[in-house]
């Protein structure tokens, strides 16, 4: 009788432990990384996708300074607020209430999004898989691709394709990538999972209690990643289209409880959908998105084994006529149609968010399948071996992480004089101050110093390239006072970051009777344009 309480402790523990130990060396990257930082030098406290994640920290210090409505700061044209990136607004709200950081908050989210996603998928995997909960939970967060073969190959074109090594590019590919990048890649993929659960729930209990929850979690899910609600939606209707076929036929009670939770969502989803067409300046910043769908050969490279168990996985489940595992099977095939199908929002990539949840359960189902006829040991030997296997690309992450804290990578790393002068300029700027500066300043400027810049950020500068092209034009030797003038105050711009990056320009800013140096540190200077000379 002890034995089997034994194995449900243990069943107990494993999430706990696994949640801790992955949390813990999705930290060590970070932590090295401030403490090894080269002298002379500042960890801005990114590896992963640096310029966007700066723009998440400017999200973050407008919630800190008590907004709930986002403004964009990388960019010149006016603009009201928005109820966009509330995620990040959030946080930036915990962070004052706390006094913490913006940087230690943001980790903290990123920490509290791997404990909530553990759990998340522990549970779904106890739901439908019992007898290989922990296998599933390994695979659905440690499951990674192939890619870097593809990379180690040079990227050869196949079929007129080149191949990508995405999933070393992409962290909404894999559970640990994006565990160790992005916060809120991993709270929505939570979010999903406690909704599937919340609906399987009301299948089997139907009541206000599974309602409720269902519709907490999509509403949340909403505001963090709005583009899964319609796709969350079209993966329930196949399922409920596979159990239809299998005889089970649901009432039109049933069906209105299950769309209630949907339904529910529909103001936030129509308010951001309006916000994405109607408004001048979010509709010019989607049309800049680079999200479209990748080639398949690199996207099914980059699934890698995971996905080839996965399919093995899927036979076995049809075979079982498996009411539980059909919403997982149902799952890739959507995603896989709709990703190439025409997409009015150009985010076709988006919608793969979270398809490594419904492919590391069924790789667990597959791979228990193909080792079932073997002896125990034999079995369990092969499975360690190619759980392994499927394992490898996310120690490659890690390892990339690791790369980045040894400092290899100056892109990682703010200049001492740079953040010192942000750190100023953060205190003493004017709440309708812009700035002007080369892109590279005008990324960290927002999220390290709260000022607003003229360029900064690839998308979320309205004509990014045209804007750069615009300074490279302005800010060049022996060009006439008069015409720098007018740019500055055409475009509102009341301060100029000059750093080495600016120094590259060959423009002087020291004796500009329109500019006022009103701070210097080390290399770089800030400056305050003087209205009275900007008139004509």
């Amino acid at each position: 009788m002890p034995a089997p309480v034994d194995r449900a402790a243990r069943g107990r523990r494993f999430p706990l432990v696994f949640a801790a130990v992955v949390a813990a060396v999705s930290l060590l990257p970070y932590l090295l990384a401030y403490l090894w930082t080269p002298p002379g030098h500042h960890f801005a406290g990114f590896f992963f996708i640096a310029d966007d994640a700066a723009t998440y920290l400017s999200k973050m210090r407008q919630g800190a300074a008590g907004s709930w409505l986002w403004a964009d700061p990388y960019t010149s044209e006016a603009h009201g607020g928005v109820f966009l990136f509330s995620f990040y607004l959030l946080f930036g709200h915990l962070a004052a209430l706390l006094h913490l950081p913006l940087i230690a908050t943001y980790h903290l989210a990123r920490i509290s999004g791997t404990v909530a996603l553990v759990f998340a998928v522990d549970r779904l995997c106890r739901r439908l898989i019992p007898g290989q909960r922990n296998l599933g939970l390994v695979l659905v967060l440690l499951g990674s691709g192939l890619g870097f073969l593809a990379q180690a190959a040079g990227n050869p074109a196949i079929l007129g394709s080149k191949l990508e090594a995405l999933d070393l590019h992409l962290p909404e590919l894999s559970g640990w990538y994006s565990m160790l990048a992005i916060p809120h890649f991993t709270w929505a993929t939570a979010l999903i999972a406690i909704a599937l659960l919340g609906l399987l729930e009301i299948i089997d209990h139907p009541g206000w209690r599974a309602i409720v929850a269902t519709a907490a979690a999509l509403t949340a899910l909403t505001a963090i990643h709005p583009q899964m609600i319609p796709v969350i939606a079209v993966i329930w209707l196949g399922y409920r289209a596979v159990l239809f076929t299998w005889g089970t036929r649901p009432t039109w009670r049933q069906l209105a409880m299950e769309a209630t939770p949907f339904l529910i969502t529909t103001p936030l989803l129509a308010y951001n959908a309006w916000i994405l067409f109607a408004d001048p300046t979010i509709a010019e910043w989607a049309r800049q998105w680079r999200h479209q769908a990748p080639g398949p050969l690199s996207l099914g490279l980059s699934l890698g084994l995971p996905a080839v168990f996965a399919i093995v996985g899927m036979i076995t489940a049809w075979r079982r006529r498996d009411r539980g595992l059909a919403l997982m099977f149902v799952w890739p095939p959507v995603v896989f149609l709709l990703l190439y199908l025409p997409n009015l929002a150009n985010i076709q990539r988006r919608l793969l968010d979270a398809l490594y949840v419904p492919l590391g359960i069924l790789a667990a189902v597959g791979l228990r399948a193909l080792t079932a006829r073997l002896r125990r040991a034999r079995a369990r030997r092969v499975e360690a071996l190619l759980v392994s296997a499927c394992c490898f690309s996310s120690l490659i992450v890690l390892a990339i992480a690791l790369r980045f804290a040894s400092g290899a990578f100056a892109e990682a790393y703010v200049s001492s004089d740079a953040w010192s002068a942000m750190q100023w300029l953060a205190a003493h700027h004017q709440p309708d101050d812009r700035a002007l500066s080369a892109p590279g300043s005008g990324e960290l400027l927002p999220a390290w110093a709260g000022v607003r810049v003229y360029v900064g950020h690839y998308s979320e500068t309205l004509n990014y390239f045209e804007k750069i092209r615009n300074v490279g034009t302005v800010l060049t030797p022996g060009i006439s006072p008069a015409v720098v003038q007018a740019f500055l105050r055409t475009n509102g711009i009341t301060l100029v970051y000059w750093g080495p990056d600016e120094e590259r320009t060959g423009f002087e800013p020291d004796g500009q009777l329109y500019l006022e140096a009103v701070h210097r540190e080390g290399t770089v200077a800030i400056y305050r344009v003087i209205p009275q000379a900007a008139e004509p």
